[in-house]
C-alpha cells in the first residue's frame, strides 16, 4: 500500500547562512535506525545505537544554491579520533569532510509530474522508490565524495566501453551531485548544492525520498574481478556497508534473512519503515507545496544520455559463445585487470586514495593474475 507523507513548511531553519530562505523541515521518528527492524550496529566502540538515527532534514536556499541540513540523534563522530585501518594515523586522512559513519541519499522529484522520473536508487542501496516520488535529481552525501563519483564513473566506463569519459561524466553530473562543501557541528551536518544543479527550480514544490546507510571509507571490493555472470554495476557497492550474518565488527549485522543495507528512511513511521523494507516495497517519500504548481519544464539536455539508461540496465548473464576457448577467456580477464589497475592509478594520481591504500589494492588485483 502506498502512503504519501506531506511535510508542513516550517519557517525556522537552523544553522543556515544569513539571507537564506527556508524551504522545508521534515522530521523523522527517533529510535528507528534499525532498517527493517533486524539490523544490528557494527560491534565497534565507535559505533553506537543512534549514530545513524536521522531526526530531521531541513532545506534552505540563497542566491547561490541550497543548503541541506541533517540532524542526527547522536553527535557526529570525528574521523580524526579514530585509528584508520589503512593509511595514516586516523580516518581523517581519507575521510576529510569531518564525518565517516554514514551516507545520506536524497532523491528529489523536482517536477512532480506523473510518470516522470526514476524509481531506482544508486548501486549498493538495494531499494526502489515509489513511482509517486520518482526523482529527477539525487544528492549523495558521503564521506569521500570525490572518490565515490570517480568510482561510479569508472564502473560505468567498464560497463559501457563504447562511451567516452566525457559522455559518462555528463550523464552522472546532470542527475547526481556529491557535495564537497560540508559543515559538521554537533549533531548537525550541512551540505551545499549549487542552484544550477536543479535547473533553476526554487524547491518550493518538490518531493524527496531520503535514506541513511552505513559508509565504507576505504576502496572496497568494487575493485574485485568482476564475475563472468555479472556486470560491473551489479556488484558495485558505492560506499555502502552491506549487512553480514551475525554480529560483525565492521558492518551492520542480522540474524536470519539478509535485510536491505538501508538503516533509516526519512519521514516514515517506524512501522511503515519496517513494512516497506522487510517486504521489499517501494519506499515512500515526503512532498511539500502544490504538485500542480511544480516546475515541469525541466528536461535532460538532448546530447546527454539519461542516467537511467546507464544505471538501470537489464541484468543479463554473460554467455560464452560456442567455440570460445581458454585463450579468449584469459584475454578478457587480463583486459579487466589492466583496466582496474588503470582506474586505481587514476584514483591515486588524483589523490583520492593514499599510498598505503593504493599499494594494498594494487597487490590484491595483481594476486589474481
Amino acid at each position: 500500500m502506498r502512503i504519501l507523507f506531506l511535510a508542513a513548511l516550517i519557517f525556522t531553519v537552523l544553522n543556515v547562512s544569513a539571507g537564506s530562505l527556508p524551504v522545508v523541515s521534515i522530521s523523522d521518528p527517533a529510535g528507528d535506525d534499525f532498517g527493517d527492524g533486524t539490523l544490528r550496529y557494527p560491534q565497534r566502540e565507535d559505533f553506537k545505537t543512534g549514530d545513524l538515527d536521522l531526526l530531521q532534514l531541513q532545506i534552505s536556499r540563497d542566491e547561490q544554491g541550497f543548503w541541506f541540513e541533517a540532524v542526527l540523534k547522536n553527535p557526529i563522530r570525528d574521523p580524526a579520533a579514530v585509528h584508520a585501518t589503512v593509511g595514516g594515523d586516523s580516518l581523517a586522512d581519507s575521510a576529510r569532510k569531518g564525518f565517516y559513519q554514514f551516507n545520506i541519499d536524497v532523491y528529489i522529484d523536482t517536477d512532480r509530474a506523473e510518470g516522470s522520473g526514476n524509481t531506482f536508487t544508486l548501486p549498493g542501496r538495494k531499494v526502489r522508490i515509489d513511482a509517486d516520488f520518482a526523482w529527477e535529481r539525487a544528492v549523495i552525501l558521503t564521506p569521500r565524495p570525490e572518490l565515490m563519483r570517480q568510482q561510479l564513473i569508472g564502473v560505468l566506463l567498464e560497463q559501457y566501453p563504447e562511451k567516452s569519459t566525457a559522455e559518462i561524466e555528463a550523464s552522472v553530473d546532470q542527475s547526481l551531485f556529491f557535495p564537497t562543501r560540508i559543515k559538521v557541528r554537533g549533531k548537525t551536518i550541512a551540505f551545499f548544492v549549487p542552484a544550477g544543479f536543479f535547473g533553476g527550480s526554487a524547491g518550493s514544490n518538490w518531493a524527496a525520498t531520503a535514506l541513511v546507510t552505513g559508509a565504507i571509507t576505504t576502496v572496497s571490493a568494487d575493485f574485485s574481478l568482476f564475475p563472468s555472470t555479472k556486470k560491473p554495476l551489479d556488484i558495485l557497492l558505492l560506499g555502502v556497508m552491506q549487512p553480514a550474518l551475525g554480529h560483525p565488527r565492521d558492518s551492520f549485522g542480522y540474524s536470519e534473512r539478509q535485510p536491505s543495507p538501508v538503516v533509516d528512511v526519512l519521514g516514515a513511521s517506524s512501522e511503515q519503515q519496517i513494512q516497506q523494507l522487510a517486504d521489499k516495497e517501494d519506499l515512500s517519500g515526503v512532498s511539500w507545496g502544490s504538485a500542480d504548481a511544480a516546475d515541469k519544464t525541466q528536461a535532460a539536455t538532448a546530447s546527454v544520455t539519461p542516467i537511467a539508461r546507464l544505471l538501470q540496465p537489464q541484468t543479463t548473464l554473460a554467455i560464452t559463445p560456442a567455440g570460445s576457448g581458454a585463450a579468449e577467456e584469459r584475454s578478457t580477464v587480463d583486459g579487466a585487470i589492466a583496466r582496474r589497475l588503470q582506474s586505481l592509478q587514476q584514483l591515486y594520481d588524483q589523490k583520492l586514495i593514499d599510498e598505503t591504500e593504493y599499494k594494498q589494492q594494487k597487490q590484491r588485483i595483481l594476486n589474481e593474475l
